[in-house]
Protein backbone atom coordinates (compact mmCIF):
# COMPACT_ATOMS: atom_id res chain seq x y z
CA UNK A 1 0.00 0.00 0.00
CA UNK A 2 0.78 3.30 -0.55
CA UNK A 3 2.24 5.65 2.28
CA UNK A 4 1.99 9.45 2.74
CA UNK A 5 4.62 12.19 3.85
CA UNK A 6 4.79 15.67 3.05
CA UNK A 7 2.69 15.22 -0.03
CA UNK A 8 4.48 12.84 -1.28
CA UNK A 9 3.49 8.94 -1.96
CA UNK A 10 5.73 6.34 -1.27
CA UNK A 11 4.86 3.27 -2.87
CA UNK A 12 5.53 0.28 -0.98
CA UNK A 13 5.20 -3.20 -2.42
CA UNK A 14 7.44 -4.90 0.29
CA UNK A 15 5.39 -8.24 0.11
CA UNK A 16 6.12 -8.08 -3.99
CA UNK A 17 9.54 -7.03 -3.48
CA UNK A 18 10.37 -10.37 -0.74
CA UNK A 19 8.54 -12.27 -3.44
CA UNK A 20 10.45 -11.76 -5.78
CA UNK A 21 13.84 -11.43 -3.92
CA UNK A 22 12.55 -15.00 -3.18
CA UNK A 23 12.14 -16.53 -6.50
CA UNK A 24 15.64 -14.54 -7.75
CA UNK A 25 17.16 -16.65 -5.29
CA UNK A 26 15.37 -19.94 -6.15
CA UNK A 27 16.33 -19.45 -9.95
CA UNK A 28 19.63 -17.98 -9.40
CA UNK A 29 19.10 -14.96 -10.92
CA UNK A 30 20.65 -11.67 -10.31
CA UNK A 31 18.39 -10.20 -7.15
CA UNK A 32 19.45 -6.92 -7.62
CA UNK A 33 18.84 -6.58 -11.52
CA UNK A 34 15.40 -8.46 -11.30
CA UNK A 35 14.12 -6.23 -8.34
CA UNK A 36 15.30 -3.21 -10.21
CA UNK A 37 13.70 -4.75 -13.38
CA UNK A 38 10.41 -5.20 -11.72
CA UNK A 39 9.98 -2.36 -9.48
CA UNK A 40 10.54 0.18 -12.67
CA UNK A 41 7.58 -2.16 -14.75
CA UNK A 42 5.34 -1.89 -11.44
CA UNK A 43 5.79 2.08 -11.43
CA UNK A 44 5.40 2.55 -15.35
CA UNK A 45 1.84 0.55 -14.41
CA UNK A 46 0.65 2.68 -11.86
CA UNK A 47 1.88 5.78 -13.88
CA UNK A 48 -0.88 4.27 -16.31
CA UNK A 49 -3.24 3.97 -13.44
CA UNK A 50 -2.89 7.72 -12.36
CA UNK A 51 -5.41 10.03 -14.00
CA UNK A 52 -6.13 11.81 -16.27
CA UNK A 53 -7.64 8.91 -18.82
CA UNK A 54 -10.61 9.11 -21.63
CA UNK A 55 -10.84 5.04 -20.83
CA UNK A 56 -9.60 2.99 -18.04
CA UNK A 57 -5.92 1.63 -18.72
CA UNK A 58 -5.25 -1.75 -19.32
CA UNK A 59 -1.50 -2.80 -17.68
CA UNK A 60 -1.90 -6.02 -19.07
CA UNK A 61 -0.47 -5.10 -22.61
CA UNK A 62 1.41 -2.19 -24.00
CA UNK A 63 4.18 -0.13 -22.41
CA UNK A 64 3.48 3.43 -23.23
CA UNK A 65 2.04 5.88 -20.90
CA UNK A 66 -1.45 7.95 -21.40
CA UNK A 67 -2.70 9.13 -24.76
CA UNK A 68 -3.66 12.51 -26.51
CA UNK A 69 -7.37 11.86 -25.09
CA UNK A 70 -6.00 11.16 -21.67
CA UNK A 71 -4.73 14.79 -21.69
CA UNK A 72 -7.79 16.17 -23.47
CA UNK A 73 -10.05 14.39 -20.41
CA UNK A 74 -8.10 16.49 -17.95
CA UNK A 75 -7.92 19.52 -19.62
CA UNK A 76 -11.53 19.08 -19.70
CA UNK A 77 -11.90 18.37 -16.06
CA UNK A 78 -9.91 21.44 -15.06
CA UNK A 79 -12.11 23.59 -16.31
CA UNK A 80 -15.34 21.09 -14.92
CA UNK A 81 -13.71 21.99 -11.27
CA UNK A 82 -13.23 25.85 -12.06
CA UNK A 83 -16.66 26.46 -13.17
CA UNK A 84 -18.02 24.61 -9.86
CA UNK A 85 -16.52 27.83 -8.02
CA UNK A 86 -16.87 30.13 -9.89
CA UNK A 87 -19.79 32.35 -11.80
CA UNK A 88 -18.62 33.08 -14.61
CA UNK A 89 -19.86 37.15 -16.18
CA UNK A 90 -19.15 39.31 -18.98
CA UNK A 91 -15.94 41.38 -18.90
CA UNK A 92 -17.88 44.79 -19.19
CA UNK A 93 -20.57 43.49 -16.18
CA UNK A 94 -17.30 42.13 -14.05
CA UNK A 95 -15.43 45.78 -13.86
CA UNK A 96 -18.34 47.30 -13.55
CA UNK A 97 -19.61 46.12 -10.64
CA UNK A 98 -16.35 45.46 -9.06
CA UNK A 99 -15.90 49.29 -9.27
CA UNK A 100 -19.59 49.34 -8.17
CA UNK A 101 -19.50 47.26 -4.75
CA UNK A 102 -15.84 47.90 -4.56
CA UNK A 103 -14.61 44.72 -3.37
CA UNK A 104 -17.71 43.51 -1.68
CA UNK A 105 -20.39 41.40 -2.06
CA UNK A 106 -22.51 41.64 -5.06
CA UNK A 107 -26.48 42.20 -4.09
CA UNK A 108 -29.14 41.85 -6.59
CA UNK A 109 -33.10 42.69 -5.44
CA UNK A 110 -32.20 43.33 -1.77
CA UNK A 111 -30.11 39.95 -1.37
CA UNK A 112 -26.71 38.71 -1.86
CA UNK A 113 -26.10 37.04 -5.08
CA UNK A 114 -22.16 36.77 -4.65
CA UNK A 115 -19.54 37.06 -2.35
CA UNK A 116 -17.60 39.39 -4.86
CA UNK A 117 -16.24 39.80 -7.86
CA UNK A 118 -12.51 37.99 -8.61
CA UNK A 119 -10.49 40.57 -11.17
CA UNK A 120 -6.78 39.21 -10.87
CA UNK A 121 -5.07 35.93 -11.06
CA UNK A 122 -4.08 36.03 -7.64
CA UNK A 123 -7.33 36.39 -6.25
CA UNK A 124 -8.71 33.68 -8.40
CA UNK A 125 -5.75 30.76 -7.62
CA UNK A 126 -6.11 31.73 -3.83
CA UNK A 127 -10.01 30.92 -3.78
CA UNK A 128 -8.94 28.28 -6.11
CA UNK A 129 -6.96 26.64 -3.60
CA UNK A 130 -8.96 27.48 -0.57
CA UNK A 131 -12.12 24.89 -2.13
CA UNK A 132 -9.27 22.38 -3.79
CA UNK A 133 -10.21 18.90 -1.33
CA UNK A 134 -6.88 16.67 -0.84
CA UNK A 135 -7.64 14.71 -4.19
CA UNK A 136 -7.29 18.12 -5.74
CA UNK A 137 -10.82 18.10 -7.05
CA UNK A 138 -12.50 21.45 -6.13
CA UNK A 139 -16.20 21.42 -3.94
CA UNK A 140 -19.12 21.64 -6.00
CA UNK A 141 -20.74 25.40 -4.14
CA UNK A 142 -24.74 26.62 -4.60
CA UNK A 143 -24.73 29.82 -7.00
CA UNK A 144 -25.16 32.68 -4.14
CA UNK A 145 -21.79 31.33 -2.79
CA UNK A 146 -19.73 31.76 -6.31
CA UNK A 147 -18.04 35.08 -6.80
CA UNK A 148 -18.31 36.63 -10.36
CA UNK A 149 -14.74 36.15 -12.57
CA UNK A 150 -15.21 37.81 -16.24
CA UNK A 151 -14.61 35.95 -18.54
CA UNK A 152 -11.43 36.43 -19.88
CA UNK A 153 -9.70 35.92 -16.44
CA UNK A 154 -11.58 33.00 -15.95
CA UNK A 155 -10.33 31.30 -19.49
CA UNK A 156 -7.04 32.58 -18.86
CA UNK A 157 -6.95 31.39 -15.37
CA UNK A 158 -7.93 27.66 -16.81
CA UNK A 159 -5.64 27.77 -19.59
CA UNK A 160 -2.55 28.17 -16.61
CA UNK A 161 -3.99 24.94 -14.72
CA UNK A 162 -4.44 23.35 -17.54
CA UNK A 163 -0.97 23.02 -18.43
CA UNK A 164 -0.37 20.80 -15.52
CA UNK A 165 -2.61 18.07 -16.91
CA UNK A 166 -0.20 15.13 -16.77
CA UNK A 167 1.94 16.07 -14.15
CA UNK A 168 0.94 13.10 -11.99
CA UNK A 169 1.20 10.17 -14.51
CA UNK A 170 4.94 11.82 -15.25
CA UNK A 171 5.58 11.49 -11.77
CA UNK A 172 5.40 7.92 -11.59
CA UNK A 173 6.53 7.50 -15.02
CA UNK A 174 10.12 9.37 -14.56
CA UNK A 175 10.53 6.80 -11.62
CA UNK A 176 10.25 4.24 -14.28
CA UNK A 177 12.32 5.93 -16.51
CA UNK A 178 14.93 6.11 -13.53
CA UNK A 179 14.74 2.20 -12.65
CA UNK A 180 15.45 1.46 -16.43
CA UNK A 181 12.23 0.57 -17.35
CA UNK A 182 10.98 0.88 -21.49
CA UNK A 183 7.97 2.75 -22.87
CA UNK A 184 7.22 6.05 -24.15
CA UNK A 185 4.40 8.81 -23.61
CA UNK A 186 2.71 11.43 -25.11
CA UNK A 187 3.61 14.79 -25.55
CA UNK A 188 1.39 15.72 -22.16
CA UNK A 189 3.57 13.73 -20.05
CA UNK A 190 6.91 13.93 -21.16
CA UNK A 191 6.77 17.78 -20.82
CA UNK A 192 6.71 17.65 -17.27
CA UNK A 193 9.80 15.46 -16.52
CA UNK A 194 12.17 17.71 -15.71
CA UNK A 195 9.78 19.23 -12.98
CA UNK A 196 7.62 16.73 -11.53
CA UNK A 197 8.43 15.01 -8.27
CA UNK A 198 8.72 11.66 -9.12
CA UNK A 199 11.83 9.04 -8.06
CA UNK A 200 12.64 5.71 -8.69
CA UNK A 201 15.80 4.41 -6.66
CA UNK A 202 17.30 1.12 -5.55
CA UNK A 203 18.30 0.62 -1.85
CA UNK A 204 19.73 -2.33 -0.19
CA UNK A 205 18.61 -3.43 3.05
CA UNK A 206 18.89 -6.30 5.53
CA UNK A 207 16.63 -8.92 3.42
CA UNK A 208 18.56 -7.45 0.04
CA UNK A 209 17.79 -5.24 -2.89
CA UNK A 210 14.71 -3.20 -2.45
CA UNK A 211 12.84 -0.13 -4.94
CA UNK A 212 11.87 2.45 -3.58
CA UNK A 213 9.14 4.33 -6.32
CA UNK A 214 7.92 7.72 -4.56
CA UNK A 215 5.91 10.96 -7.04
CA UNK A 216 4.93 14.16 -5.42
CA UNK A 217 1.31 15.85 -7.28
CA UNK A 218 -2.44 16.34 -7.14
CA UNK A 219 -4.31 13.04 -8.44
CA UNK A 220 -2.06 10.61 -7.14
CA UNK A 221 -4.09 9.60 -4.24
CA UNK A 222 -5.82 6.82 -6.78
CA UNK A 223 -2.41 4.57 -6.63
CA UNK A 224 -4.18 3.97 -3.43
CA UNK A 225 -7.05 1.75 -4.74
CA UNK A 226 -5.10 0.22 -7.86
CA UNK A 227 -1.88 -0.76 -6.21
CA UNK A 228 -3.27 -4.22 -4.77
CA UNK A 229 -4.22 -5.18 -8.26
CA UNK A 230 -1.32 -4.10 -10.11
CA UNK A 231 0.91 -5.79 -7.37
CA UNK A 232 -1.04 -9.42 -7.96
CA UNK A 233 -0.55 -9.08 -12.01
CA UNK A 234 2.81 -7.48 -11.87
CA UNK A 235 3.83 -10.85 -9.39
CA UNK A 236 2.35 -12.89 -11.87
CA UNK A 237 4.43 -11.45 -14.82
CA UNK A 238 7.55 -11.45 -12.58
CA UNK A 239 6.95 -15.28 -12.01
CA UNK A 240 6.78 -15.92 -16.08
CA UNK A 241 9.75 -13.71 -16.54
CA UNK A 242 11.89 -15.78 -14.21
CA UNK A 243 10.71 -19.15 -15.67
CA UNK A 244 11.18 -17.72 -18.82
CA UNK A 245 14.91 -16.96 -17.81
CA UNK A 246 15.20 -20.59 -16.57
CA UNK A 247 14.62 -22.14 -19.51
CA UNK A 248 16.66 -20.06 -21.60
CA UNK A 249 19.56 -20.71 -19.24
CA UNK A 250 18.61 -24.22 -19.26
CA UNK A 251 18.75 -24.46 -23.03
CA UNK A 252 21.76 -22.92 -22.94
CA UNK A 253 23.32 -25.32 -20.79
CA UNK A 254 21.79 -28.15 -23.22
CA UNK A 255 19.21 -29.18 -21.15
CA UNK A 256 15.71 -30.24 -22.50
CA UNK A 257 12.79 -27.91 -21.36
CA UNK A 258 9.14 -28.13 -22.13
Amino acid sequence: MPRYGNNKVYVDDSVFQQKARKLAKQLGVDEHKFVKEQTGILAREVAKMTPPYAKFPSVYKGTSVGTAKDIKQGEWAVLKDLRQICFVVPDNVAERTHRYTKGGPVYRRGGIVAPGVIVNMGDLATWHKRNENHKGRTKDLDVPLLPWVGEALFLKYVKSQQKNVGIAKAAFYKASLQLGAKGAAVKGIKRHLATTSGSGIMTKTAKGPYGLISGRAKGLWHVNKHLPALERNRLIKAVKRLEYVNRQASKKAGFKTR
